[in-house]
């Protein structure tokens, strides 16, 4: 009798733009942008999660938060970037970052993260 080991592939994110960036004047206050992702193979109760590399100057948030399924069809998602503080001080270049994550399975956060490269100017 022969045993083999089941091959469990874990999903995988592709962003349509990675790594993407957001420029906007400080004195507007706040920029965006839209981006798109898939998974393969697909999965489901997607969850998104945005951090910034300084939220006491930067509001990073991205919509939807969660999605019940994301396959070969693109899932697209808006980030915001808001100042915190005033233009003259929040100029300068940050970093952010969207995770995919899948709480429900071992894997919990889906590879590839999306990072986005802020530049108020």
């Amino acid at each position: 009798m022969a045993v083999g080991f089941a091959q469990n592939s874990a999903p995988k994110t592709t962003w349509a733009v990675n790594p993407l960036t957001i420029t906007f004047p400080g004195s507007s206050g706040t920029g965006s942008a839209v981006d798109s992702f898939t998974c393969g193979p697909s999965s489901t109760n997607i969850l998104l999660v945005a951090k910034s590399s300084n939220p006491t100057i930067i509001s990073f948030t991205v919509a939807p938060t969660s999605f019940a399924s994301c396959g070969s069809t693109p899932d697209t998602v808006s980030i915001t970037v808001t100042c915190l503080v005033s233009s003259n001080q929040c100029a300068g270049t940050y970093q952010g970052l969207v995770q995919i994550r899948n709480p429900a399975n071992y894997y919990g956060n889906i590879p590839d993260n999306l990072k986005v490269i802020i530049v108020v100017t």
